[in-house]
């Protein structure tokens, strides 16, 4: 079994002065807070850090394509955070670079085979569950004081489903921005419906609108701002355009969530539907659909069809099902890539193999 090596990973950053760095994040709400943290606590180590930023594209891994970019920064560190799909694949790639690596996520630990140039840290590791933006925001605080920085770290955490892991970041939010908090509730759902829950709505809507480049965005605007409050007034001209996507997404949210009632499709516990919208929200709608109540023990699968693939958002609120483990088995053989949490996984299967993917996942999911 592995072991966190934190202090490793502290001398990591602060042995970055005046390096080229390079952080890539996973391209959701919870990947955006946490590279927001990782490159505000970078500047303030050294302000004259040059700093190159990837979100991933589309999927949990360094694809071909976003390799060949990493490497065309040509940095001599590299930082992954929030997604763990090969990345002992994409260590050892670095490692022929001559680069060293620095790689935080929060997700079932694989048997991975890290190369001597890397640095993983996990809180699982330690029989801690939490987002990776709470993770990242105590490794951040033991180097310097970033408590000012704490809502970005709430706000990653209420996206990725993980108040009750973290309610300390939580009540702190709270603490510090009473008037956003109309629900002082530490029931997630409850928290989404909070003012502080929007800003996490409006960030995360980015991507949805523009993909990893909307990642990215969200990442950028959580540099620009320095509270939750900024997100209010709209004067942020990043936000503003923020603020009118999400509503149209919204809506598409809630068509779609009619859509997966009245049309999934059941086999044994898995409930499935292929979702026919012009935006990637599948993984919004997965949450929604699950955390009712009469979806609880039931598990949600939400399938997009791509050019030449089918990806997927699975949930089990019950977590009488481990998620993680049965994507990772239905894939095996298969040209694909996924994996996560025990109650929530997603995976990219190709379109050639999807039939084979789905027929494991009925067999898996039984009542």
């Amino acid at each position: 079994m592995q072991k966190n090596n934190i202090d490793s990973a502290i001398t990591f950053l602060k042995g970055l002065k005046g390096k080229k760095v390079t952080v890539v994040s996973h391209d959701d709400s919870d990947g955006s807070c946490s590279a927001a943290l990782i490159i505000r606590l970078l500047k303030k180590i050294d302000r004259h850090i040059h700093i190159s930023y990837f979100s991933t594209r589309g999927r949990p891994s360094i694809s071909d394509g976003l390799m060949k970019d990493i490497i065309s920064k040509k940095s001599e560190f590299v930082i992954t955070c929030d997604f763990a799909g090969d990345i002992d694949k994409s260590a050892q790639i670095l490692e022929q670079e001559g680069v060293q690596c620095l790689m935080i996520d929060h997700h079932i630990v694989s048997d991975y085979k890290f190369p001597d140039n890397t640095i993983y840290i996990n809180p699982l590791l330690d029989g801690k569950t939490m987002p990776c933006a709470a993770f990242i925001y105590d490794l951040c605080n033991r180097i310097f004081d970033i408590k000012e920085h704490l809502w970005i770290a709430g706000v990653g955490t209420i996206e990725d489903f993980g108040a009750t892991d973290r309610t300390d970041i939580i009540e702190g939010c709270m603490k510090q921005y009473p008037e956003l908090f109309e629900k002082k509730d530490m029931d997630n759902s409850k928290l989404f419906d909070t003012t502080f829950g929007l800003v996490g709505k409006i960030l995360s809507s980015a991507s949805t609108w523009n993909s990893y480049k909307g990642a990215e965005l969200a990442t950028k605007v959580l540099l620009e701002v320095n509270s939750p409050r900024d997100f209010l007034g709209l004067e942020n001209k990043n936000v503003r355009m923020m603020f009118e996507k999400y509503q149209i997404i919204e809506k598409e949210i809630r068509d779609s969530v009619r859509k997966f009632e009245e049309e999934s499709v059941v086999s044994g516990a898995l409930r499935y539907h292929i979702m026919d919208s012009e935006y990637p929200i599948k993984s919004k709608v997965s949450t929604i659909i699950s955390a009712k109540n009469e979806y609880y023990n039931e598990v949600i699968a939400v399938i997009e069809e791509n050019n030449k693939t089918y990806s997927l958002s699975l949930r089990n609120q019950s977590g009488d099902f481990d998620l993680n483990g049965i994507v990772r088995e239905c894939l095996a053989g298969l040209d694909g890539v996924g994996g996560g949490h025990k109650k929530a996984s997603g995976a990219v299967v190709a379109k050639k193999d999807f039939d084979v993917f789905m027929g494991r996942l009925k067999e898996k999911i039984k009542n």
